[in-house]
């Protein structure tokens, strides 16, 4: 299970959090049986940021919870769970795609292949109702927009 730090937009703001205020990171509770006293259980290297030039691992701590043995990670906002590439990335190409570039364009453009592009594309495509119906009962204006484009154009200006 992860837990993610909000507003740690930048891997930037994630190091020099680490380094300054490692307690930030520490969950209050368990996010499997709810107990507080989590240890620390030290870190695993990820590659944070997949641009091209970019091979910097970043340390993701991990914490281990005494009473039903389980570990959980915890993320900054910028890191996206189970995924490769930060938000902003996934964000920049599916916004690319939107205003009618080309998926191989975009791939050419930012360092996702044309397949993983699709495959955001496309699991975006199958969750639309789902998100819609959640977005629009927060936002009532976005229920205004007509199309899968439309929405999501409307949805990423409102909240990047």
């Amino acid at each position: 299970m992860r837990d993610i730090v909000p507003n740690l937009t930048t891997l930037a703001q994630y190091l020099k959090a680490q380094k300054e205020t490692p307690e930030l990171f520490r969950p209050t509770r368990c996010p499997s049986c709810g107990k507080t006293g989590l240890w620390f259980h030290g870190y695993y290297d990820r590659k944070a940021d997949r641009a091209p030039g970019t091979h910097d691992l970043v340390h993701i701590f991990r914490f281990f919870c005494p009473c039903c043995n389980c570990t959980c990670s915890v993320l900054p906002e910028c890191m996206s769970p189970h995924r490769w590439y930060l938000w902003r990335i996934q964000q920049a190409a599916i916004v690319l795609v939107l205003v009618g570039r080309s998926i191989a364009a975009v791939a050419k453009e930012i360092a996702p292949s044309r397949h993983t592009i699709s495959r955001w594309m496309e699991r975006l495509k199958e969750r639309f109702r789902l998100h819609k119906d959640v977005l629009c009962q927060h936002f009532i204006d976005l229920g205004r927009t007509d199309n899968f484009a439309s929405f999501w154009s409307a949805c990423l200006s409102k909240i990047p």
